[in-house]
């Protein structure tokens, strides 16, 4: 790694401006100064994470892009060490523990956040599309100056020394990105006249690639048109032979040209302008899409039909941007046409296709009296006049199949690029291609295009709010960005707080000329009343997908016709698929679905479809808690809802289905609980179902809401039995983050209305958090009365689960009020109930416990193994919240074993783990663990380091580690 010189205290404050260079050995930049990135694999990082753009990459797809097959066993380690010495090369200033903001941790993995245009890969992109526009209108001069500058960017080698599988593929595509860039430039050179300046370049870049043919024709144009026909034909003769030697045919254009220059005619290397050419002007500020342009543009080159269909479904999406894009681009590809017809596919009346074809034949030259009356005479002349040429036809906007197929010209030298609202699966021999909203960095760029970059990033987190609220869709990016334009006193973050309100956010997208509102009726207007009813009440819950059992709730329909209906919706891009049986909207489009239903379905009708709904997720849950925790009975029966008993076959599978639909379940919890005609009941079992027993406990987003919205409306409408669970699970949502105080008082109120109301099976599960609560706070006398109290009540509710939880936390009470012999009898009693049950998280659970009790009694041998099995089966499970504090107690019984290298791995990963999923106090435990390795290592200033920052974490939450760690700084 280059050396870097320390920044001031406030640099990570004010960081200077960070870009890259991939255009020749992988460079940072800072302050204008470059620096090779060493050693080659951190390059070869670096190189994956740019190249993505901003995307995110796993750790399993860096170490194959790094390594590929030679990977070292202990490859994610070294990968991570990379990271590290990246993160101090692009960050010199970050302070110690303060998150990266450049190359950043996701999920399993890593992504760069490179600032647009920080990349001369980027610039490089911009310089030759700017270029192909300027080319495209004819502007050869301004075009030649623009790839000169893009060439310019070039250093040598793209990646140079740069190793992995990776880098060699991107540094193949980057040389044959480079090699069209010089092509285009002496071939606006050509367009200018300057044939003789021309030919040496040329005539050396011919030798380098002999196979070359573009090079080649290129080369013959400019001997040609200097004066120098038989040089030409003797290059036409040499590629010929080269390319039979090497096993091609040669291609047409070659013969072309070759056939020109025998004949003499005039400038054989200049592009013609069309018979034909219909196409509307391009979008001047047409920005990304460029993996589907290289798509289309390669499908259209081979001869094939193209249809383009916006899965994500909404009108505006950019289609018809994109295909006339496409089209400008492909003129000399297509030299005897190019069509262009609004088919008006969401019009009452759509555009008849006996009336195009007669436009397309007065366009292609025949006299307007010659033209066929018939339909069918129409379509079969305009085969037979297309079946010689090499005609580009773009039929925009198309309702349907049968609208199209009369409109598909002869000859397989034609292209046809058709966009539609429908996926027209059944167009022959089409490539499809579903164009979704951009790109994050995609939708960035354009609004600095239309806005100007300065502004917007002057306002960077106010963008980027603005560009979610649009949901990204580039008819919404371009009604707001006009409107900024329009008022250049305004700010960008004003706009945004316009668009935050989900109630005004369609109003606002409402601009002069184009409008998102009027777009999706559009759209809708092709449903029937069926298909209508349908994609207005999908929309009523608030949940990010719906799953096919769901759509049959809501339409009270079977799951058959449901689905059906979905597919309809999907097809006619009003709904997205994501998986089998599993659909979603695009957001902007569930805004307007819901502001329909809500003008035009009953308020009855849409609340018993929730209602329909929530039912059928309450029963779901139900047995999923049943499942997950390998036979509990529900703890509360505040409904009549069935019961759906045998949905689930396993464990992991009602595990999984959990912790994927907590998002739905939470977001359906308080809309319920927030709909008066909603019985609050049912809000709160689906609340309790979401995480029994703590197991899944990861902080999710939206648990505190969703507790607090059914605590209100339990506390209006009196309902105790639904406050006891609204205060339990705020209890349980306080104890997750370890503010254990705050849920003590939360578990006190439940257990006192569970006491009051007979729920025995409620005030076990309370008992036993409220328990785990005091032995986290070191009352131990306490937490000893709720266990005791508990263990019968659980067993008399035949829950296994709960049995075992409560036995093993009573095990820790015993243990800490001086009776060993009942401690590790309660932790082995717990062990063997997860045991018979079955029950997998159930067992981690009681070997972690049963582990510090065996730690505590100066038993190291058992404690690690019952520490090392809970913590396998912790991540079998997938549970990354409790794997950190496993990791931290193996950290502890190494540090009492005198093993401090041991101990300070675990205390590593575990604060890493921490880092990401498992807050404060789980971070405290593994510094602390950190700390006590330092010390047996003689690191004392080390040591003191971690004690610190494990001090100012356990004080910030209350809890007495405080104390204890403050022992070890003073002692």
């Amino acid at each position: 790694m280059p050396h870097a010189t320390p920044a001031p205290a406030d640099a990570h404050d004010a960081p200077q401006q960070l870009s890259f260079r991939v255009l020749g050995p992988v460079q940072a930049v800072t302050g204008g100064v470059g620096a090779d990135v060493r050693p080659p694999l951190c390059a070869a990082v670096l190189t994956a994470l740019l190249l993505r753009h901003g995307r995110p990459a796993s750790a399993a797809a860096l170490i194959e892009d790094v390594w590929g097959d030679a990977a070292p066993p202990r490859a994610l380690g070294a990968l991570r060490a990379h990271v590290s010495r990246l993160r101090g090369l692009l960050e010199p200033g970050r302070a110690a523990r303060t998150p990266a903001r450049v190359l950043v941790s996701h999920g399993e993995g890593y992504a760069l956040r490179v600032e647009p245009g920080a990349l001369d890969l980027a610039e490089f992109d911009r310089l030759t599309e700017a270029a192909e526009r300027a080319r495209s209108a004819g502007r050869a001069q301004e075009a030649r100056s623009l790839l000169e500058a893009a060439l310019r960017l070039w250093r040598g080698e793209p990646l140079a020394g740069v190793p992995g599988p990776y880098a060699a593929a991107q540094r193949a595509r980057l040389a044959e990105r480079r090699l069209a860039a010089v092509e285009a430039r002496w071939e606006a050179e050509l367009h200018l006249g300057g044939y003789a300046a021309a030919t040496g370049p040329l005539r050396a870049l011919a030798d380098d690639h002999p196979l070359r043919e573009r090079t080649q024709e290129l080369l013959m144009t400019a001997l040609y048109e200097a004066g120098r026909q038989a040089e030409a034909l003797e290059v036409h003769d040499r590629a010929r032979r080269a390319l039979r030697a090497a096993g091609a045919v040669p291609g047409p254009r070659l013969g072309r040209v070759h056939r020109r220059i025998l004949a003499g005619a005039a400038a054989p290397g200049a592009v013609r302008e069309p018979a034909a050419l219909r196409l509307p002007p391009g979008t001047a500020d047409f920005t990304g899409r460029e993996d589907v342009v290289g798509r289309l543009r390669a499908a259209l080159e081979d001869g094939r039909v193209v249809a383009v269909s916006a899965v994500s479904g909404m009108g505006g999406v950019g289609k018809t941007a994109l295909a006339v894009h496409v089209a400008h681009g492909l003129r000399e590809r297509f030299p005897d046409g190019q069509l262009f017809v609004d088919l008006r596919g969401t019009d009452a009346l759509p555009a008849d296709p006996a009336q195009v074809l007669g436009d397309f034949l007065r366009a292609l030259g025949v006299v307007p009296g010659r033209v066929p009356a018939l339909a069918a005479e129409r379509a079969a002349l305009y085969r037979s006049l297309t079946a010689d040429r090499r005609v580009l036809v773009v039929l925009d906007n198309a309702r349907d199949l049968g609208q199209v197929r009369d409109l598909l010209p002869g000859g397989s030298g034609c292209g046809v690029l058709v966009t539609s609202r429908t996926r027209l699966a059944g167009l022959p021999g089409a490539a499809l291609v579903d164009l979704r909203e951009p790109a994050p960095h995609e939708a960035w760029a354009l609004l600095e295009r239309l806005v100007g970059e300065r502004r917007v990033r002057a306002e960077e987190e106010a963008a980027r709010q603005l560009l979610e609220d649009c949901g990204r869709l580039p008819l919404a990016i371009r009604v707001v960005a006009a409107r900024l334009v329009a008022r250049p006193a305004a700010s960008v973050a004003e706009t945004a707080r316009a668009l935050a309100d989900e109630r005004r956010r369609l109003a606002e997208l409402s601009g002069d000329t184009d409008d998102v509102e009027t777009t999706f009726r559009l759209g809708t207007g092709l449903l029937d009343a069926e298909q209508l009813r349908a994609f207005r009440l999908l929309a009523v819950p608030d949940v990010p997908e719906l799953t096919g059992a769901a759509a049959a709730a809501l339409l009270d329909r079977t799951e058959r016709q449901a689905e059906d209906l979905c597919e309809t919706l999907v097809d006619l891009s009003l709904l997205e698929s994501v998986g089998p049986g599993r659909y979603r909207y695009h957001d902007l489009l569930r805004l307007y679905a819901r502001k329909t239903a809500a003008e035009e379905i009953a308020a009855g009708e849409r609340d018993g479809a929730l209602l329909r709904l929530l039912e059928v997720y309450v029963a779901l849950a139900r047995d999923a808690y049943r499942a997950a925790t390998a036979g509990d009975a529900f703890p509360v029966s505040l409904t009549a809802v069935p019961a759906a008993e045998g949905h689930f076959a396993s464990q992991e599978g009602a595990a999984r289905w959990l912790v994927d639909e907590l998002p739905a379940l939470l977001a359906l919890t308080g809309q319920a609980a927030r709909t008066p005609r909603i019985p609050v009941a049912v809000a709160a079992e689906l609340l309790l179902a979401t995480d029994p027993l703590g197991r899944h406990a990861n902080q999710p987003l939206g648990l505190d809401r969703a507790a607090r919205a059914v605590l209100e409306a339990a506390e209006r409408s009196g309902d105790r039995g639904a406050e006891a669970v609204a205060h339990y699970m705020l209890g349980g949502a306080h104890a997750q983050r370890f503010e254990l105080a705050t849920a003590v008082r939360h578990f006190e109120v439940t257990a006192g209305i569970c006491r009051g109301a007979g729920q025995p099976a409620l005030l076990a599960l309370t008992l036993g958090v409220l328990g785990g609560c005091e032995l986290g706070l070191h009352d131990f006398t306490g937490a000893l009365e709720r266990l005791t109290e508990a263990v019968p009540l659980a067993e008399a509710a035949q829950s296994p689960g709960c049995v075992a939880y409560v036995r093993g936390f009573l095990g820790l009470a015993q243990l800490a009020n001086g009776a060993p012999e009942a401690a590790m009898e309660s932790g082995r009693a717990a062990v063997a109930v997860a045991e018979t049950s079955g029950d997998r998280e159930g067992l981690a659970q009681a070997l972690r416990v049963l582990g510090q009790i065996c730690l505590w009694l100066g038993r190291p041998d058992e404690a690690l193994d019952c520490l090392t099995r809970s913590l396998d089966l912790w991540r079998a499970t997938g549970s990354r919240f409790r794997e950190s504090l496993g990791l931290s107690l193996l950290a502890e019984a190494h540090n009492l074993l005198g093993r401090p290298d041991e101990a300070a791995a675990c205390a590593e990963e575990a604060r890493e783990s921490a880092e990401q999923h498992g807050g404060g106090y789980l971070l405290g435990r593994a510094l602390a663990q950190l700390g006590h390795a330092s010390a047996a290592r003689g690191r004392a200033g080390r040591a003191a380091f971690h004690y610190r920052e494990a001090q100012a974490l356990f004080e910030r939450l209350g809890m007495p580690e405080a104390q204890e760690v403050a022992a070890r700084l003073n002692g």
